[in-house]
């Protein structure tokens, strides 16, 4: 068996206890937080935004990110959005004009670098905060931050983030929150959601397999509405998959919503259905159950601790068998009954 750890959880430089020792979190006025993500990983940065929010509570929060990642930022939780231009109608933007744009940004008390790339380090150090705290993958970066957490891929990425705070004094115990209660309250609804897109094609379980899977949870389960959710891309409306099951009473096509419909809509539901996706994200951000289908990476790092929520995968790493992932769902709803 192979063993996979890192030696060191975390690191702080002379100058970080220095500027810290005689400061209390009321004295932050100014933090920047660096997230190039998509909108399900905004989503698993919610719990470490409130902690922020709660933690300092006299900051002002600028969420720094980039053009081509700007749907869904969580304007709710933060001041300010900051946009460095990756490209420009089409054309890749030039490292003078990143700087220019970088330099936009207010000079941090805190700034956290929630993406660990090497634009996100170039806007850490030229952006000059008075002290950076980054959340790097490799061991090496702690020598470019005054403060440093080594992220895991067998720790909740939204529990994960949490570690730098956890470093400031900030503690946090119970279920993870993530501020959508009264944004978006449950009506609950007898609909069972399912996702058939991801981010990039080998992340998406066979349509031919969500089709037996639906087939057959709709005669399982035949007083709930089974949705087939559509996307906002060209590839995801999944019309191969309904086509099939289209006969079906209680299987339907949803159109395209706007993310605040979305947001409801998985709001309502009784459980989602998805790929390692942002739909599931946002489903779990609103507290509502999941199965995640995994098979590309291990789904250790976007599993919730909870027993609403289940990924299903195999140690090969490969497709799971639509039976394994009929059980889950059984057993999923036999759960939530």
């Amino acid at each position: 068996m192979q063993l996979n750890f890192r030696p060191k959880a975390a690191f702080a430089s002379k100058k970080a206890f220095n500027y810290l020792a005689d400061r209390h979190p009321g004295d932050i006025n100014q933090i920047v937080i660096i997230r190039h993500a998509a909108i399900g990983d905004f989503m698993n940065i919610r719990p470490f935004l409130l902690g922020i929010k709660s933690f300092f509570p006299n900051a002002q929060i600028t969420l720094s990110t980039i053009n081509t990642y700007a749907y869904g930022t969580p304007d709710d939780l933060i001041n300010a959005v900051h946009i460095i231009d990756r490209t420009i109608n089409g054309r890749k933007t030039s490292a003078l004009q990143r700087l220019k744009q970088i330099r936009q940004l207010p000079r941090a008390d805190l700034l956290f670098d929630l993406t660990d790339s090497s634009l996100s380090l170039l806007t850490a150090i030229f952006s000059k905060p008075k002290l950076k705290i980054g959340y790097s993958y490799r061991p090496s970066r702690r020598f470019f931050y005054d403060i440093s957490t080594l992220r895991s891929d067998f720790v909740l990425e939204a529990d994960s983030v949490l570690h730098m705070l956890y470093m400031l004094g900030y503690s946090h115990h119970g279920d993870l929150e993530y501020g959508y209660d009264k944004l978006y309250p449950k009506k609950s609804a007898k609909q069972i959601v399912y996702f058939a897109g991801a981010s990039m094609k080998n992340k998406c379980w066979s349509e031919d397999k969500f089709t037996a899977l639906i087939s057959q949870l709709s005669d399982q389960y035949p007083d709930y509405q089974h949705v087939i959710l559509q996307g906002i891309r060209k590839d995801e409306k999944f019309l191969d998959i309904y086509n099939p099951i289209s006969n079906k009473k209680n299987v339907t096509l949803k159109e395209t919503m706007s993310l605040e419909g979305v947001m409801q809509f998985l709001s309502n539901s009784h459980l989602l259905i998805s790929n390692d996706t942002g739909i599931r994200n946002m489903a779990i951000a609103t507290q509502t159950p999941t199965i995640g289908i995994f098979f590309d990476i291990a789904p250790f790092k976007y599993w919730p601790n909870e027993k609403k929520h289940d990924c299903v995968f195999n140690e090969n790493y490969q497709q799971p068998a639509i039976n394994d992932v009929f059980t889950s769902a059984v057993h999923m709803m036999e759960y939530l009954q």
